[in-house]
């Protein structure tokens, strides 16, 4: 800017007051311009160091080990006096169970011992001939002292035979009447599959995640010529005969105390679009069960309809699609420390100081929530709720309260798992206040892994209904697995049973998994 020129003998003072003022103001103008600027570069820094952090930490998931396990960390989360304090809480849970001393053989590393009690056993004798059992000195017989025994496991391939019913019709002239036995029924009508066929169909495909493109190669490799389509249609059938155990299930979720829920994606070939799998796990003592549901949405709407009629302990991921639920006051909701964990070890992989950082500080200190689960998993459940207030309380507190002091970037991976830390306090916080309570979600996660698995294998399900259907086979299945229930034994004998639980001779509710009698399916 020019400055007016103004005579020595008469000041201008007017106009050097005009000056002053517009330097003023360019001087707030460009420390505006500045403080702007600087925001920004801050801003662009931040977002770098993002997609820095993205970058490492989407490296290691692909070349690195998957583990969650955290490394042996030994730095203290607190300054020397809190640390000590802490620490000394956390003492091994006297559990109440007995322990033995005792030695043991080393074993040979290359020997294991494999476990064939519970297969079909066929012996073989190798004897020696009438002529070898006599001694080539002296030509008398040799006589029996013992025998020397060793197993060898034998491999059957699958066999395919064809079940021929014949049903003789009998005539009598005079009255013109025809009869005739009763023929078995079919577990789905108009199909040539026994409930054995059907079944190994249904393992293979949503439990061992074998596509039913494959499968109908294995059945044209062993001499019989099935389409996909068909099997299809046959797991989809047998889905339909026993809806109501499904119908069943469901009834259960309002009976249950304890629910632990979680979602993952599954795409939908017709129309093309995303779907939603929906797990609810009841853990209540005798009456272990696992529900899938399929909805094209992800909405909180989902689980608030599924779960209008449940009271009592919900336990998720942290979700925002539960909030609604944990506003009831008759649902306490409680949160993962699993998830929150992640955070940390995601953190802690991007971190230049892998190991010795804040993220490592506050995973060596969860960690110590998960020492003492460990050492009360066997204790009573008054015990478990004196050790977690003891000894968990605690460190929990110092962790929120350490979480709350420490200002990370909000978008970096260290901030979000603290802000993670912070939103879910209430829900974190209180597993320790219910004895029967797991300190995570991970059974329920542990439950959808293998439907995962699956949709890597088939990449997507026909349509909803089909994916509904999937939905009740998968439940089934798991629900065996939980209650330790044989999956193929059980599916075989409630195929059998379709018919009559549909027509109301059978209750299906005595057919679920955590309640059919074990004996009938030996």
């Amino acid at each position: 800017m020019q400055l007016p020129i103004l005579s020595a003998n008469n000041t201008d003072i007017s106009a050097l007051k005009s000056v002053i003022a517009t330097l003023q103001n360019n001087n707030i103008n460009l420390q505006a311009n500045n403080d702007a600027l600087q925001e920004q570069l801050t801003k662009a820094c931040a977002k770098i160091k993002w997609f820095e952090e993205q970058i490492k930490l989407g490296r290691q998931r692909q070349f690195g080990k998957q583990s969650e396990t955290a490394h042996t960390l030994n730095l203290p989360l607190f300054d020397d006096n809190e640390a000590d304090e802490v620490i000394e809480t956390v003492q091994p849970i006297d559990a109440e169970t007995e322990q033995v001393t005792y030695s043991r053989k080393k074993r040979n590393g290359s020997q294991r011992t494999i476990d064939t009690s519970k297969l079909p056993r066929e012996t073989m004798v190798h004897d020696l001939s009438p002529e070898e059992k006599m001694c080539p000195c002296c030509n008398e017989e040799m006589q029996k002292i013992g025998e020397d025994k060793s197993e060898k496991i034998d491999y059957i391939p699958t066999q395919l035979k064809v079940i021929e019913h014949i049903t003789p019709k009998y005539a009598c002239k005079p009255c013109d009447t025809i009869t005739s036995a009763k023929k078995p029924e079919s577990p789905i009508q108009k199909s040539m599959a026994t409930a054995n066929f059907i079944t190994d169909v249904v393992i293979k495909k949503y439990d061992e995640h074998l596509p039913l493109y494959r499968q109908s190669k294995i059945l044209e490799r062993d001499g019989i010529d099935i389409s996909d389509n068909t099997l299809g249609n046959w797991a989809m059938g047998a889905a339909d005969v026993l809806s109501p155990l499904g119908e069943a299930l469901w009834k259960q979720i309002s009976l249950s105390k304890y629910l632990q829920a979680d979602e993952t994606r599954v795409k939908i070939l017709k129309p093309d679009k995303k779907g939603y799998m929906w797990v609810y796990q009841g853990l209540d003592s005798g009456n272990r069960f696992v529900m899938f549901e399929f909805d094209l949405t992800r909405a909180a709407s989902v689980p608030d309809n599924r779960l209008k009629d449940f009271t009592g302990l919900l336990q998720t991921d942290g979700y925002s699609g539960y909030v609604n639920l944990g506003k009831r006051e008759d649902v306490i909701h409680m949160g993962c420390w699993d998830h929150a964990r992640r955070k940390f070890v995601d953190a802690d992989k991007v971190c230049a100081a892998k190991g010795s950082g804040m993220a490592a500080q506050f995973i060596t200190l969860i960690n110590k929530l998960y020492k003492i689960e460990r050492e009360i998993k066997d204790a009573s459940n008054e015990r478990r709720y004196q050790a977690r207030q003891e000894k968990a309380k605690p460190i929990l507190n110092a962790l929120f309260d350490k979480a709350k002091k420490i200002n990370a970037l909000p978008k970096s991976t260290l901030g979000t798992a603290i802000t993670y830390l912070k939103n879910n306090e209430p829900q974190l916080h209180r597993y320790i206040d219910h004895s029967n309570a797991q300190i995570s979600n991970c059974l329920t996660e542990n439950i959808i892994r293998p439907f995962a698995i699956g949709r890597k294998n088939w990449l997507f399900v026909g349509n909803e209904a089909s994916a509904n259907k999937s939905a009740l086979l998968y439940s089934l299945i798991q629900t065996c697995k939980i209650n330790k229930i044989n999956v193929r034994a059980y599916l075989t004998y409630v195929l059998n049973q379709a018919h009559a639980m549909r027509r109301g001779e059978i209750d299906p509710t005595t057919l679920l998994p955590q309640f059919i009698n074990s004996e009938i399916l030996s």
